[in-house]
């Protein structure tokens, strides 16, 4: 992974006290995904069972795509299910 884009996360504003966007688990690795500025989302993993996130990558979300070039295929793909169905949850609220 790029060290800029690490720094950028760590020194960013990715509050792991408070709810993420979404969280899921591909593969015995836990995903989250923080909302960052604008399009962009903070996504960070760790070890199922274990305590500390560290970051990943900051990826971008433009309401039907993920793009975040630091996740294989599989990570991406499921991470942008994921992503779709909270948002399309939060709309739903929203409306309500």
């Amino acid at each position: 992974m790029h060290d800029l884009v690490i720094k950028e996360l760590s020194a960013g504003e990715v509050n792991y006290e408070e709810a993420p966007i979404v969280t899921l688990e591909v593969d015995g690795i836990e995903y989250r995904i923080d909302t960052g500025h604008g399009s962009a989302v903070a996504i960070s993993q760790r070890q199922q069972g274990t305590w500390n996130w560290t970051p990943v990558t900051e990826g971008r979300w433009d309401g039907s795509r993920l793009r975040a070039k630091c996740l294989n295929h599989v990570v991406n793909t499921a991470l942008a299910e994921a992503l779709s169905a909270a948002m399309g949850e939060r709309e739903e609220r929203g409306a309500m």
